[in-house]
């Protein structure tokens, strides 16, 4: 993807996320850590896998070209996760429970940052997803993983999809 789709598709996410009021407020700024302040010069690739038949999800980003001072800063907001843990978003009138945990053990990338995100939805339904992030020779890489037969094998699909992702990165 171009710098200049990436910016358009940053900038409209970043339009709807601050629209969105975040309990408790101090942790609006981690709910809203994914959005790079600029993706000018920036590239990423995208990938996704879905196996309807086990009712599972993979999802992949690699990014260049972002600012190193908002890849340190991204990934020291992960010692943030805690005070965050259960928080609501509301967007358009619409407030959703999240929480957040932090996971240890997906994937053997150093530095690498994982969690799982719940969700309770306002139908009643739930919806859980595993991501993690590591920066490897300044790409960040994100895997996401939902689904499947258990949260292990989310986590698993996504570890597993870090560590192939981190060892193409030269």
């Amino acid at each position: 993807m171009s710098s200049a789709d990436l910016s358009g598709n940053v900038e409209q996410a970043k339009s709807v996320m601050a629209s969105a009021a975040v309990e408790p407020a101090a942790c609006r700024e981690l709910a809203l850590s994914g959005s790079a302040p600029s993706v000018e010069g920036a590239t990423a690739a995208m990938g996704t896998s879905l196996d309807a038949a086990a009712g599972a999800s993979t999802a992949i980003a690699l990014t260049s070209g972002l600012d190193p001072a908002f890849l340190r800063k991204g990934l020291a907001q992960s010692a943030e996760l805690s005070k965050c843990a259960n928080m609501s978003l509301t967007m358009s009138g619409v407030k959703v429970a999240v929480t957040i945990t932090r996971l240890n053990g997906i994937g053997s990338v150093p530095g690498a940052v994982a969690y799982r995100t719940d969700t309770a939805l306002p139908n009643g339904g739930h919806q859980s997803m595993i991501t993690a992030q590591a920066v490897k020779r300044g790409v960040l890489i994100t895997v996401l993983g939902a689904g499947g037969a258990s949260e292990a094998d989310a986590s698993s699909r996504a570890a597993k999809l870090m560590d192939s992702a981190a060892a193409l990165v030269k």
